[in-house]
């Protein structure tokens, strides 16, 4: 776990702050003050406006390179006013989780499946845990009395990172500890418009450089050769199929059997789609069916329209057959035939929200089935990445608008990047004082959370915000809602509501709420997983409440159960105390602009994903308020405590530039949305926005989720 500060800000009560919702300037950057002119590292991503750049070390990513925005229909003729907005005053209490390196094993392995689990909220003992009268133990977490523990055969951990074998199975092929026993199913786009073509450098066997003209579909074949070439001789158990859609559905499989076509009148059934599917779901090796994979894939032709949304799901079906398949699709237009159908701009809500149920539904499903989504398109052409880029999301899978040039090495990255685990859920479990801040349940304040992953690939992350639960909902200051909204009670979307009353929780699927104390028993580990991580759920109401003393060190816990390449699963339990403090300068002051910085640009990237811009807006500007007082409430007030010098203002620099960029691209989506929702003849709800995020801003956000975190990271440890 990586903290965004040294300290836990423990507040009695939750200030707010007005923020503007002008994304030019940074005039309200608190105490008066203007925010200082920083050093631009461009990241070659360019604009036709004013946009600000996305700035990261080294190079540009190739994923947002040269691309240009429209710019606006007509030029600004008059200084609109800003509009303000009272937001919860942002602080940094939050961690990050790098889930990938959770997916192992830690020294301390206990091979018994022996532990204790508080039965209340879930913690499991570990060696910050203290035993009274060697039977009994009070939870670091929710304070609840566990008594007359059985503790026969069980033996105390010694670490505050242990690790529990759940299962290990009795006989693992070599190819499976490998990870080499997985489908890759390629979905090729084969319509119409996947015949243009560009002009393209070539050497030829004799050295020489020529420039020839290079359809599409051409590219990807070659590209999807070179690398299925690389398979069977560095992966040979890894088994290929091949799917391919226009205005049918060609399903070949491993090309060993008779293709499968489906046609115009099976396209919008999924049932009929599955049934088919189903049939080729048993694929052979890449050694045994290399030839007739390649000599079909260099048969296809373009043809008709783009029948996507039956493709992806063919493909979903036939991966489904191996947990830690790959799915990868290559498309350069909407979908316009069968399920999934993409409505047109001027589409009403309900159709707008049905296409988004689809696709979430399909990211469902690869999640479950622990299958990772990705897409690739081409440079230049649109196909509603938001809402076909969500199963890539969903699955830890990647988004990328690629040029032709580039297209095998893209297919590389994908193909390279590793499945470290399946079957994966995460647990968390805070101290009964905190709350885990939830985006998706914005009235609940629950102390735990839990979330099934499916699939993990090498890199994947989360980010977890937390609050402190008021003694009082009087003292708590209203969240991110604005001063029209204040007066008629309207809570604005996006933000968390006023809490409910101290230290309740509200029960919802797959989060565990306290019930009072109950008697605990030793378990086995296997048996835990019944009650902690299937997701059953849990009605309960928590018999804590809030404390109005300020505690000086706080407990976080993350569990991870995971199943490994080679079939064993594995309990993980990590702890960490975390010191706190009352004093949010103090907070601040320790700041890791590392950890904030890749958390803002990941949570405000979802937001801008999911249509919510303007509340995007107003939180990116408060983390950047933050950072300002950080640098200067030194200066300002009479702290209680000893501060350090900060340094050259380097990391501020970075931080700041960064967030500056990420505004620039929501201020070019609340351009385009509100141009957008302006020409179509049906008022939307927040909701619908995010059917009119570009492809190049939808491209630049899933860039943003997938690799924020990794570009920090980096960037933190090149310091050292």
């Amino acid at each position: 776990m990586n903290f965004g500060s040294k300290y836990v800000y423990y507040y009695q009560k939750s200030d707010s702050e007005s923020v503007s919702d002008n994304s030019e300037s940074d005039d309200d950057l608190g105490f008066g003050l203007a925010r200082p002119q920083s050093r631009r590292v461009s990241s070659g991503l360019r604009t036709a406006g004013p946009m600000p750049m996305m700035s990261f070390d080294g190079p540009a990513p190739a994923l947002a390179s040269r691309v240009e925005f429209d710019s606006p229909s007509k030029p600004r003729t008059e200084k609109k006013k800003k509009k303000r907005k009272k937001v919860r005053k942002s602080d940094p209490n939050l961690f990050t989780l790098d889930i990938s390196k959770y997916c192992a094993p830690s020294a301390d392995i206990h091979p018994n499946s022996k532990m204790v689990i508080c039965s209340n909220c879930k913690a499991v003992m570990t060696s910050v845990s203290t035993l009274q009268d060697g039977n009994s133990w009070i939870c670091d977490f929710c304070g609840t009395p566990n008594l007359d523990l059985q503790l026969e055969g069980f033996t105390k951990p010694k670490s505050d990172d242990i690790t529990f074998l759940l299962k290990k199975p009795e006989v693992v092929a070599a190819k499976d500890k490998a990870g080499e026993n997985h489908n890759v199913i390629f979905v090729i786009d084969i319509s119409g418009s996947m015949g243009t073509t560009k002009e393209m450098n070539h050497i030829d066997a004799n050295g020489r450089h020529t420039r020839t003209y290079v359809s599409r579909l051409d590219a990807v074949k070659k590209a999807a050769e070179f690398q299925i070439r690389q398979l069977k001789d560095e992966s040979p158990n890894i088994k290929v199929g091949l799917v391919a859609f226009g205005s049918n559905v060609e399903m070949y499989g491993d090309c060993h059997s008779e293709m499968v076509e489906f046609k115009r009148d099976v396209l919008n059934d999924t049932n009929q789609l599955t049934r088919k599917a189903e049939d080729l779901k048993n694929l052979k090796p890449i050694s045994k069916t290399f030839d007739k994979v390649i000599k079909t894939l260099n048969k296809l032709d373009v043809r008709g329209n783009t029948a996507l949304g039956p493709g992806l799901w063919s493909a979903l079906v036939m991966a489904s057959s191996v947990k830690g398949s790959k799915v990868i699709i290559c498309t350069d237009g909407c979908a316009n035939n069968g399920i999934g159908t993409l409505p047109d701009d001027y589409a009403d809500e309900l159709e707008i929200t049905a296409c988004r149920d689809v696709y979430k539904g399909f990211g469902n499903y690869a999640k479950d089935n622990n299958i990772t989504v990705s897409v690739i398109s081409m440079e230049g052409t649109d196909c509603k990445l938001v809402h076909l880029g969500t199963v890539a999301q969903m699955t830890g899978g990647t988004v990328d608008i690629v040029n032709q040039a580039n297209l095998n090495d893209q297919f590389g990255n994908i193909l390279t990047s590793r499945t470290v685990a399946v079957d994966v859920m995460v647990y968390l479990c805070l101290h009964h004082s905190l709350y885990i801040r939830d985006r998706d349940n914005l009235a609940v304040q629950s102390s735990t959370k839990q979330d099934q992953l499916g699939n993990v690939t090498e890199g994947m992350d989360m980010v977890v915000e937390f609050g402190v639960k008021t003694v009082s909902n009087e003292n708590e200051a209203p969240m991110d809602i604005s001063e029209e909204d204040q007066q008629t009670g309207t809570l604005a979307a996006g933000m968390a509501e006023a809490p409910a009353a101290a230290g309740m929780t509200e029960a919802a699927e797959g989060k565990f709420d306290f019930d009072g104390p109950q008697k605990s028993t030793l378990v086995s580990a296997e048996n835990v997983f019944v009650q902690n991580i299937t997701g059953e759920e849990v009605s309960s109401s928590s018999s804590q409440q809030p404390s109005s003393s300020q505690p000086s060190k706080l407990p976080f816990q993350v569990q991870v159960k995971f199943t490994t390449r080679g079939g064993e699963e594995y309990l993980r339990a990590v702890t960490i105390i975390r010191e706190c403090t009352d004093q949010r300068a103090k907070a601040e002051h320790e700041m890791d602009l590392d950890v904030v910085g890749a958390a803002t640009s990941k949570t405000v990237s979802e937001m801008g994903l999911a249509g919510q811009y303007e509340n995007a807006m107003f939180a990116l500007k408060a983390k950047k308020n933050m950072s300002v007082r950080r640098k200067i409430q030194p200066q300002c007030d009479s702290l209680e405590f000893e501060i350090e010098a900060l340094g050259d203002d380097t990391d501020d620099e970075y931080y700041m530039d960064d967030l500056s960029d990420l505004q620039g691209v929501l201020s070019e989506q609340r351009r385009v949305t509100k141009a957008q929702l302006a020409a179509a003849p049906t008022s939307k709800s927040e909701s619908a926005y995010s059917h009119y995020v570009s492809d190049s801003v939808a491209n630049v956000y899933y860039d943003r989720t997938n690799k924020a975190m990794q570009k920090f990271q980096k960037r933190k440890a090149s310091k050292k």
